[in-house]
């Protein structure tokens, strides 16, 4: 198991360069939450996974946003081929190993148990943004059985075109799921991918209505080739 090493100087440093890369990439990023998260308590944020920019922008809403000491569990072999993963808090998982999983399970208690926050993706792997049902592992559900009054918190990720050159992002930040008691490991796991489904047909809903409320634009990035072309048409006409 590949343990963090968190380096508050790199996680500075990061936070700038995901910055730029956001603005690079992205038209705009926003940001919306039902529930603002307390620090100093055994929180685990689950999200939906689609794509590769996931990681990077769990980690930049974390440092912008919501500032928790947050921890992040994250594929053995994505943190062979970027190790840099470790120095922001990010510790391993092999799938492919129950005795390795239930390593990297324990470990996320611990944290949970000094009242850290761990980031964890429940479906395992990448998934395009509009398959449904969401299917989540187990591990999830093993935390919210073993950890007393963890708070679980569903944020979702969706990526879409609107009318521009680049892409656009909107993240939301959910309140935190409401379990039953006595619930099975089972009935955990379909409790948390329903809400995050729902939150995230929700999301989904929002952006192709195009309503632009309440939401925060967090990041703007760079002109586009349009605006460039239309700031120089006008330029000329002066």
């Amino acid at each position: 198991m590949i343990y963090p090493t968190k380096s508050p100087f790199f996680e500075r440093l990061l936070t700038r360069f995901v910055h730029h890369q956001l603005k690079k990439h992205f038209y705009r990023v926003h940001y919306q939450e039902a529930y603002s998260p307390p620090k100093n308590e055994a929180t685990i944020f689950i999200v939906n996974h689609s794509n590769w920019w996931d990681g990077l922008v769990l980690f930049y809403i974390n440092a912008v946003k919501i500032k928790h000491d947050s921890y992040a569990m994250m594929s053995e072999e994505g943190m062979k081929s970027f190790s840099f993963f470790k120095k922001i808090g990010a510790f391993s998982v092999n799938p492919t190993s129950p005795k390795h999983v239930l390593k990297s399970l324990q470990f996320a208690k611990k944290l949970l148990g000094d009242k850290k926050s761990v980031w964890i993706f429940p479906q395992g792997q990448e998934e395009h943004q509009e398959k449904r049902p969401l299917t989540f592992a187990s591990g999830t559900s093993y935390l919210v059985d073993q950890v007393q009054s963890v708070r679980v918190i569903p944020v979702s990720f969706y990526y879409t075109y609107h009318h521009d050159q680049r892409p656009e992002l909107y993240v939301y930040t959910g309140n935190p799921i409401s379990f039953h008691p006595n619930e099975t490991r089972a009935e955990l796991t379909s409790t948390m991918a329903s809400k995050l489904t729902d939150q995230l047909d929700e999301v989904k809903s929002f952006v192709i209505e195009e309503k632009n409320t309440g939401y925060e634009t967090i990041v703007s990035g760079y002109k586009t080739i349009s605006e460039w072309l239309t700031w120089w048409k006008g330029r000329g006409k002066k």
